[in-house]
């Protein structure tokens, strides 16, 4: 069941990013890297609370700020390798780039699925 809210509430984080970022740029006149960014960052606490308090229930017991903390370096790791995956599936083996980034989120979807379960909201492994 956890998977399933993990996979629902990321489309929901992609939705709320396209309709920040296109808000931003169409009704605001922001910069599309502007608003780009600020969606970015609203994502990313969006991503942070309902994983916090939704997808892994157990982990609002723990202590919020470490992991915000480990949220916040998981996420980041996984955007460089994400990166550097796609590089290369696409540059060195030269895999078309859709499936080379489709090959690239799917084993990022698990993998960060797993990451966030035993290592960032994983309650049972908090300090006291």
């Amino acid at each position: 069941m956890q998977l399933v809210r993990f996979g629902a509430l990321g489309a929901v984080g992609l939705g709320v990013n396209i309709a920040i970022t296109v808000t931003l740029t169409e009704i605001v006149d922001a910069q599309e890297e502007v608003a780009f960014a600020i969606a970015l960052a609203v994502v990313f606490v969006f991503s942070f609370l309902t994983s916090r308090h939704i997808i892994f229930v157990g982990a609002s017991t723990g202590n919020p700020t470490r992991q915000l903390v480990r949220f916040a370096l998981t996420s980041a790791a996984f955007r460089v390798a994400e990166y550097l995956a796609f590089l290369l599936l696409h540059t060195t083996l030269k895999l078309p780039y859709l499936l080379a980034i489709v090959v690239v989120l799917g084993v990022s979807f698990l993998t960060k699925f797993v990451t966030y379960s035993t290592v960032v909201f994983n309650a049972d492994q908090e300090e006291p």
